[in-house]
This record gives structure tokens, sequence and C-alpha cells, in this order.
């Protein structure tokens, strides 16, 4: 091996250089590049860091709407009818629901906050025939909507004909008895003037109402709770005892058309449904979230690759941001679970031991007693918040479904969901969910079903089970679509697995004595 003089070795040097000035220059470049993209979730408001009262109500918005939208019938009715039927032996029932469904609604509001990528998009990744998860969830969901809309609008008709003194009108006119004859006139007038309210208000108003819906609701039940002095005892005996009874004898000989041939599984599922709502109220929710941009959501879609290279800054930045949906989604179902457990109290109190069972022609006037016990001028307070709390429903309903629609079109249909198509869905959802109410309002019943069957349909499609699988979809893209540092905590993914089961197992059979 030879010695290299000195100017060889010069003269090689140079000639190496440009190659080694290349390579630093790229290494550089690339560096800047990978450290930019790495920049990817802004930086949290101060109010979200600083925990306290104040600030968590300052990210509480899209939650109040689901929430005014399910305690309208999910609580007033629903829950006040558990009571009635089975007095306090359903309480768990409302309580695993509003858990169960309060983590199915997080883990997918916290997914589109750290990627931007709604999750119903993220399905479309999951094996097997092109985007057959998706449409496993959305077909059912928008098959549903018109007659969550005909029903809740009937409810209110028929306890409007009840005020005015049509009920007693046993008329025949044309096709329909004379009490549903007025039914359909007032449940038609309820639609169309919260059409007119949705049409022409904005998202702002919509949770403002809401919020003062959700109080009223709140003040009024825990009051009426307290001066009825209910058993403690039982009220944990129902809370965490879970079984299905039976009906009460009593029932099924003094309700026999309603109550002889239906098992009290399709109560359960009924309730399940209704309480915080279902996969078509759920998918809109979480779209709502594009428009307050936390973290990532209605921003910018990072990929999984993109994900693996933020720091530690950004870590905690993304976890900062999840707390906004925790906070919404938290105060949400915090105040469904807490209405409809007073309102089932409520119903075993003062409607079971009478044995009074809020039905198709009464599903809003037994529960006037729940505000008489505090005082018989309380009688007029009651029908205030009805209406309060119907109209909040079916007003918030439009605006959610919008975001149902254009999300799972979305995710079927990207090619025809620009920025310019939005508008056109949006309005063509809310044509189909007035038009398909309007109509299924004025079908007979004969054609159409009385509300409670049709409502039972509408928790039986969309309801436990959908929600079920939602939350194994959601385990799925959990472990692809995220890095290890930004998954689910082991509560939050074990609490989502129990939720899925349990309601993947409850809905199923409730489709099998239903079917």
């Amino acid at each position: 091996m030879g010695w290299i003089n000195r100017t060889d070795y010069h003269n090689q040097a140079q000639s190496f250089s440009p190659c080694i000035t290349t390579t630093i220059l790229f290494v550089r470049n690339n560096g800047k590049d990978l450290a930019k993209r790495s920049e990817i979730f802004p930086q949290p408001p101060e109010r979200l860091s600083s925990l306290n009262l104040r600030n968590v109500f300052s990210f509480v918005g899209p939650g109040l709407i689901i929430a005014s939208v399910t305690i309208g019938s999910g609580e007033l009715v629903w829950a006040s009818r558990a009571g009635a039927v089975f007095g306090y032996q359903l309480l768990w029932c409302f309580l695993l629901a509003g858990i169960f469904k309060a983590v199915q609604v997080y883990g997918a509001v916290r997914h589109f906050t750290l990627t931007g990528e709604h999750p119903i998009v993220s399905w479309k990744a999951i094996p097997g025939p092109p985007l057959w998860f998706p449409l496993l969830i959305t077909l059912p969901t928008v098959m549903v909507m018109p007659i969550a809309f005909s029903s809740i609008s009937e409810i209110l008709g028929g306890y409007l004909c009840e005020l005015t003194g049509r009920s007693v009108n046993n008329n025949i006119a044309g096709l329909f008895s004379g009490f549903e004859f007025w039914e359909n006139i007032f449940g038609g007038g309820v639609l169309t003037i919260c059409l007119v309210l949705a049409i022409s208000s904005t998202l702002k108003t919509l949770e403002r109402v809401s919020a003062i819906v959700l109080g009223t609701l709140i003040v009024c039940a825990m009051i009426s709770v307290v001066a009825c002095q209910p058993s403690v005892i039982d009220i944990f005996a129902g809370l965490f005892i879970p079984f299905v009874p039976d009906y009460k004898p009593w029932v099924v000989t003094e309700y026999a058309n309603t109550f002889s041939d239906r098992s009290p599984w399709l109560e359960v599922a009924l309730y399940l449904s209704a309480v915080g709502g279902g996969t078509f109220d759920y998918i809109g929710y979480v779209g709502m979230i594009r428009e307050k941009k936390w973290g990532l959501a209605g921003s910018t879609v990072a990929s999984r690759d993109q994900l693996e290279l933020i720091d530690k800054n950004q870590v905690v930045r993304a976890k900062i941001w999840t707390r906004a949906a925790m906070f919404d989604t938290g105060f949400s179902f915090l105040s469904v679970i807490l209405v409809t457990l007073l309102f089932a109290v409520l119903g075993a109190l003062l409607l079971h031991t009478e044995h009074r069972i809020p039905d198709n022609t009464t599903l809003l006037s037994e529960q006037a007693t729940f505000l008489t016990q505090l005082h018989p001028w309380l009688l007029w307070l009651y029908p205030a918040g009805v209406f309060l709390a119907f109209i909040g429903t079916l007003y918030g309903a439009f605006e959610i479904y919008r975001y149902t629609v254009v999300e799972s079109a979305r995710a079927l249909l990207p090619k025809w969901t620009t920025d310019k198509h939005v508008p056109i869905w949006r309005n063509l959802t809310v044509a189909y969910c007035y038009g398909g109410g309007i109509i299924m309002i004025w079908l007979p019943k004969q054609l159409a079903g009385d509300v409670l069957g049709r409502m039972t349909f509408g928790a039986v499609i969309g309801g436990a089970a959908l929600c079920g699988l939602w939350c194994f979809a959601m385990l799925w893209t959990n472990h692809v679509r995220l890095p290890r540092i930004l998954r689910m905590s082991w509560l939050l993914w074990v609490s989502t697995l129990i939720a899925g089961i349990v309601m993947t197992a409850l809905g199923i059979q409730t489709l099998l004595v239903y079917f």
C-alpha cells in the first residue's frame, strides 16, 4: 500500500466536494421539510391548557345540541314510560346506554381531532368488500331519518289535540278519524315551524337555545324528584342489578292492545336507542366538530406517516386538543344520563304506582303530574317545557342530520362532496327529512304504523347493534390509523371494547325478537 502525496489528495478532495456539498444541502433541506411536516397540530388556546369550570364550559357546544335533540323524546317520553311500565327495574339500562354511548362518541370525536379525518372515511379501509362498513352504517341511518321527524312531530301534535280538546273528536275526516286528522294537522304545523327556524338560524343560536332547553328540564326534574322523596335503596338496586323483567300482570291486562304480544326486549331496544340518540345522530355530531376546528378537525388530514414524525411537543399539543372533545362529549352525556334517570324515577313514583302508562295517544299528557306534585299552578309550566323540549329536538335534528348526510357522502362519494357541492347536500337533506316526515305523518296508520311502532322500528334498525359495531370499528381504526403514542389509553380501549360487546349483544337480541 503506497502513500498518497499531498497534491493528489487535494485534487481528489476537490473532485468529491460538489457531491458532498449537494448531499449536505439535501439532508438539510429534507430535514427542514420533515420538521415542517411534523409541526401539524396548531397551538391550543390557553383556556384549554388551564383547567377550570369556566374554561371547560367554553368548549361545550355541539354536545348541547345532541343532548337537546335526544332529550325531547328520549327522556320526556321513553324514560317516563320505562318507569311507568317497569318501575325502577330498568334504570341500569339508561345508565349503561348513556355511559357506553359517551365512550362510543368520544372515541370518534377524539379520532377526528387527532387525524382531521371523520371516522366514517377511515372505515373505508376496513378489510372486505369496498365501502362495506360505511354502507352498513349509513344506509340504515339515512333510512330512519324521516321516522324521527314524523314521530316526534306526531307526539307533539297529539298533545296539542289534548290541550285544545280535539282528542274527543271521533268523527271521520276522509281516511282519518277526527283525532288522527287533527294530530296530523298539528304535527305537520310543528314540523313546518321547526323547518323555518332551522334554515333561518345559525349554529351559535342553536347552541344557546339548546342550553336553555337543557337547563330548564334539569332544574324542573330535579326539584320534582326531591319533592317526591323516592326510595334511595330501590334506585340503587335498579341502577346496579341489570336484568330484563317480565311485565307486571296489570300491564298486560290493562294495556293489552300494546303489551299482550310485545316482548320486553323491544322496550329495552327502544330505550337503548332513545337515550342519547343513535348512529343517525352521532355521524352528524362528529361532523359538527369540523366547524370548531379542534386539533386537525376541519383544517387538514394527517396521514399515519406524518403522525409518526411528530415530536414530543406536538404530542403534548395533540393530547391537549383531545380535552375539547372530552369536555363536550362528557357534558352532553352526563346531562342526558341525569335527565333520563330523573324522568324514569318520576315515572316509577307517579305513574307505575297508579297503573298509568304513556301510550300512543297519551305519550306526553300523563307526565303533567311530575310538576303538579309541587303545586297545581305548575300545570301550565309543563306544556311550556314540552314545547321548548320538542321544538328544540326538531330544530336541532335538522342541523345534525345535514352534517350526517354530508359526512356520509364525503366517505361514499368524495368526488361529489367538494366545497361547492356541500350546500346542495345540506339542502337535499332538509328536503328529504321534511318531505319524508310530512308524508309519514299523513299516511294512514294502517300503512305507516302508529308512533310507537315506527319508533320501535327505528330503534331496532339504527340503535344498539350499529352502535356496538361502531365501537369495534373504532378499535380497529385506533390501531391502524394512529401511531402508538396517540392511541387510546388502556382505560378508553377497554371501555370501548366492553361497550361494543354489550351493545352488539343487546342489539342482536332485539333484532331476533323483532323479526
